[in-house]
């Protein structure tokens, strides 16, 4: 019914799935055990040009320029969250003095409820029925997220330990990546015939420099998020607008919480304040960052990956329907892995 090469190409994409499918689930289901290997890698790629540098041009021996970059990395990056973190532990202690207190906000409560009585009672019974128990459940939900906020914070005091562990090791490994990349390339690529060594060192180029453009992209667009907020919250004249804005840009990177959260909190304040024309600003800012963002993330990925808007869409819509932020993740590498053993004539 097919013709023969049709049918070979077929079978060459199932196995592909298979097999990318199979690394995929073995990478995640084991990153908890290899997350510090597996950043201290991806920092030792980053910094490999720093680490050329003065190996080749500074003449130092290459286990004290690894040695060398490896230190000025974590120095930089560590001064770069204990500033962040202690401008943002400044304004929020001031953020949570100014927050009414909860006598203030049971008298806000009650007058609105003082001054509103004549209309309930006009209402229909039914509908005021229903108004409790969608009240209830926002203040059950507004609980369960307390709740959870304050188990999230203890978990994260007692694994504190843990993450000091891990930035050690991560630390440590990162110089021994630093010194023995070229060693480990050679060694890997020893293992294939000659004709396949051109291959693998394309699909690995091929891989590096898309696996770039998508920490590029995605630092583009969560830098694109901090802009709007920081530029959206000055000219409505919030306070701590750059601490709010660097907070909303961590939680666009972190997986399903989005920056959401911070706008929410925020026009929430806002609201117990009676500042409503504030209160609706910050409604119409998140929609439009929201809507900017959903037109232009499939358009700038795509354009650092060299794939087609639409191909970038569907994978991100079809994984996010489908498994959440690893469903989006799963998919936008299929297709990228994809590509590169396309062009690499691999499929």
């Amino acid at each position: 019914m097919f013709t023969e090469s049709f049918v070979k190409k077929i079978k060459n994409i199932a196995i592909f799935v298979l097999i990318y499918t199979l690394i995929f689930i073995l990478f995640f289901s084991t990153l908890s055990y290899t997350l510090p290997f597996v950043l201290a890698f991806l920092i030792a790629l980053w910094i490999k040009p720093l680490n050329k540098f003065l190996n080749k041009k500074l003449k130092l021996s290459l286990n004290f320029s690894s040695l060398l970059s490896t230190l000025l990395f974590f120095i930089i990056i560590f001064f770069i969250i204990t500033t962040i973190v202690f401008k943002i532990s400044l304004e929020i202690r001031d953020i949570l003095n100014n927050l009414p207190d909860m006598n203030k906000i049971i008298n806000f409560v009650q007058v609105y409820i003082t001054n509103y009585e004549h209309y309930f009672n006009e209402l229909n019974p039914e509908l005021i029925d229903k108004f409790k128990t969608e009240l209830l459940s926002l203040l059950s939900n507004t609980y369960s997220i307390t709740v959870t906020i304050l188990k999230t914070s203890i978990s994260f005091a007692i694994k504190l330990p843990k993450a000091l562990l891990v930035m050690f090791i991560t630390l440590i490994a990162t110089y021994f990546f630093s010194t023995d990349l070229a060693y480990m390339k050679n060694k890997f690529l020893s293992i294939f015939s000659d004709k396949s060594k051109d291959k693998v060192v394309m699909i690995w180029n091929e891989a590096n420099k898309m696996f770039t453009g998508y920490i590029r992209a995605y630092s583009f667009i969560v830098f694109l998020s901090f802009t709007e907020t920081l530029i959206g919250f000055s000219i409505l004249n919030i306070k701590y607008a750059l601490s709010l804005s660097i907070i909303s840009a961590i939680c666009d990177v972190l997986p399903i919480i989005g920056i959401g959260v911070v706008y929410f909190a925020v026009g929430i304040f806002y609201f117990l304040s009676k500042k409503y024309i504030i209160c609706i600003g910050i409604i119409v800012l998140y929609l439009i960052v929201t809507i900017l963002r959903q037109i232009l993330e499939p358009k700038i990925v795509s354009a650092s990956l060299g794939l087609k808007p639409i191909a970038v869409l569907a994978a991100i819509f079809i994984g996010i329907m489908a498994y959440g932020f690893l469903g989006m993740i799963y998919l936008l590498f299929l297709v990228v892995f994809y590509r590169i053993l396309k062009k690499s004539e691999v499929l």
